[in-house]
């Protein structure tokens, strides 16, 4: 079975965040990141591939963008690539 990653809503996010070894991770540009942010880590998509072994200590990772389609795309390779982790997908953004 393909390992596939979970959508979650904003109003879902803040219970996700309390669980165990969970990161919000935020894969807008620094600069969008710099600008306005609701926490977590800022890793943009070009560089996550490079940070896989930061990323696979956490259980859990909420991945999310300002509308929802940078962090699918980053999602379904962090699925791939990390396939112990459990991976959600805030799926409006975090506008």
């Amino acid at each position: 079975m393909e390992n596939v990653y979970k959508e979650i809503s904003q109003k879902e996010l803040e219970n996700y965040l309390k669980l165990p070894k969970t990161l919000l991770l935020d894969v807008r540009e620094t600069w969008e990141f710099t600008d306005f942010n609701i926490g977590g880590t800022n890793i943009p998509p070009h560089e996550i591939t490079d940070k896989l072994n930061e990323l696979e200590v956490f259980e859990n990772i909420i991945v999310a963008c300002s509308n929802g389609t940078r962090s699918s795309i980053v999602a379904r390779l962090l699925t791939k690539k990390l396939p112990k982790t459990t991976i959600y997908h805030l799926e409006e953004g975090i506008f």
